[in-house]
């Protein structure tokens, strides 16, 4: 018999490393002499996409499309230190660097167009990679030209920023303090899926995210990270379990360690919440691990709505739901005897 089931759960997540850790991001932006952009990171983008996200933050700063932007990543001769690529972390921190950067070089950039066109800046205006004269748009100056203008002035049109925020420790008794992290995701699910009674086998049908997000830079790529995150969520809920014995893992294979596939993705709706609250680039947030976390809480309410029984431990496979059937038939029969049903 398939039985059907809805949980919900709710979490919220404080990223970056915080609780008085050293975190920083560095990067620089420079105007290249081939028609582009240079951004240089150590950021490692492991499919999250950091390297489209500071694409976009530069190209938005500095009022370029983002085909004109550049990046050398992750090269220890040629970049500075970003951080890991963990804690959910990059958008916000080497975001912010990114961000830094770019109006750390417009500024630049309008100092010496101003110079050029002999006019106070506030008179410039700004537009897909020229710098012109407000009422004459005709009398225009690439970023490219300027470089080159200013190379022969002895200097370049290059900025570079670290964002290095500060958090604090918490107290070791109450684990409370000031600012323990810079910011909080939220999110909230809810997961519709089937149990059938006779194999104890589960199918996730439906799942429903709102997250917290503050910006979403990239939609398309924050929507990628939570249904990414979310069928991560469903691997530890139902799946993946390491077998060890006497340290030795049993099972070091993907035929015994079971993950996720395409035929075991659900059908998404997600929402995405933008509230502009933290410090992140254009309030931007994490959204890395947040959306893991609520996953699996949401498929064990699920279930014991679906089954009426609650199983505690991960993952909830079906020989546990099979076993926590059959033992609730016997509470149940038990309870009759005593009463004399």
């Amino acid at each position: 018999m398939k039985r059907k089931g809805r949980g919900m759960a709710t979490i919220m997540f404080g990223f970056g490393y915080g609780e008085g850790f050293p975190d920083h991001s560095i990067a620089s932006v420079e105007i290249e002499e081939d028609g582009k952009i240079l951004i240089r990171t150590a950021a490692a983008d492991v499919g999250q996409g950091i390297l489209t996200t500071i694409t976009q933050i530069a190209a938005e700063v500095l009022k370029v499309k983002p085909e004109a932007i550049r990046i050398i990543p992750g090269d220890t001769h040629l970049t500075k230190n970003s951080g890991s690529t963990s804690a959910t972390r990059q958008t916000f921190f080497t975001g912010n660097a990114v961000k830094i950067a770019s109006e750390e070089l417009l500024g630049i950039i309008y100092h010496y167009a101003s110079l050029e066109f002999k006019s106070n800046h506030v008179e410039l205006g700004i537009k897909d990679g020229y710098i012109f004269r407000k009422g004459n748009p005709n009398t225009k100056l690439s970023y490219w030209e300027l470089a080159e203008r200013v190379k022969a002035r002895g200097d370049s049109l290059k900025a570079e920023a670290t964002f290095f925020p500060q958090t604090d420790k918490p107290d070791l008794k109450t684990g409370q303090g000031k600012k323990v992290y810079l910011a909080y995701t939220f999110v909230t699910q809810i997961i519709d899926l089937e149990v059938d009674t006779d194999t104890g086998m589960v199918e996730v049908l439906k799942v429903y995210t709102a997250a917290d997000i503050g910006k979403a830079i990239n939609p398309q790529n924050v929507e990628g990270q939570i249904e990414g995150g979310t069928v991560q969520g469903i691997g530890m809920a139902l799946m993946e379990e390491q077998v060890i014995k006497e340290g030795i893992t049993l099972n070091p294979d993907l035929t015994s360690y079971l993950i996720p596939t395409s035929m075991d993705t659900p059908h998404f709706t997600t929402r995405l919440i933008e509230n502009e609250d933290s410090e992140g680039p254009y309030g931007a947030k994490g959204v890395g691990e947040p959306s893991t976390i609520a996953t699996a809480p949401a498929i064990a309410n699920a279930i014991y709505d679906a089954i009426g029984v609650r199983i505690y431990h991960l993952p909830i496979t079906p020989e546990k739901i099979l076993k926590a059937l059959k033992e609730e038939t016997k509470n149940k029969r038990e309870k009759k005897e005593d009463f004399g049903i």
